[in-house]
């Protein structure tokens, strides 16, 4: 599944989109650039696991963003969220790299170091049925 910017908008925030998961990586609703959150790096530097991004949608030019209303929920807005990183699974293969992320290495973004962004079991998007 792939973190996308979907086209509808559930939220107060009337600029902003819903972010959710799909299936295929098709077209820009999925691709996210990554940008340091701290000027200890710069862009084009490697990331590494534990590192502040920001993450920005292509296809919206909006941040990955935190909101609060009612209950926590993630859309892709104008106002900016930090994310921290951590490597769920990465190949063996990359054990001399470790601390480095790859393209397709599965990984979960944290929130103030004590939230996880996950999808509920019984998530269901009209988009997604």
């Amino acid at each position: 599944m792939y973190l996308a910017c979907l086209s509808s908008c559930s939220s107060n925030d009337k600029l902003a989109f819903d972010v959710g998961v799909q299936e295929s990586n098709e077209g820009e609703a999925c691709w996210w650039t990554i940008h340091p959150a701290s000027k200890q790096r710069s862009e084009g530097e490697k990331v590494r696991v534990g590192d502040d991004v920001i993450l920005v949608s292509v296809a919206t030019e909006r941040y990955l963003h935190m909101a609060y209303s009612k209950n926590y929920m993630v859309i892709a807005s104008f106002h900016q969220t930090l994310w921290n990183i951590a490597s769920v699974s990465s190949g063996s293969i990359r054990i001399r790299n470790m601390g480095f992320l790859f393209g397709n290495d599965v990984l979960r973004l944290f929130h103030g170091n004590d939230e996880c962004l996950t999808i509920p079991e019984n998530w269901n998007h009209p988009q997604h049925k």
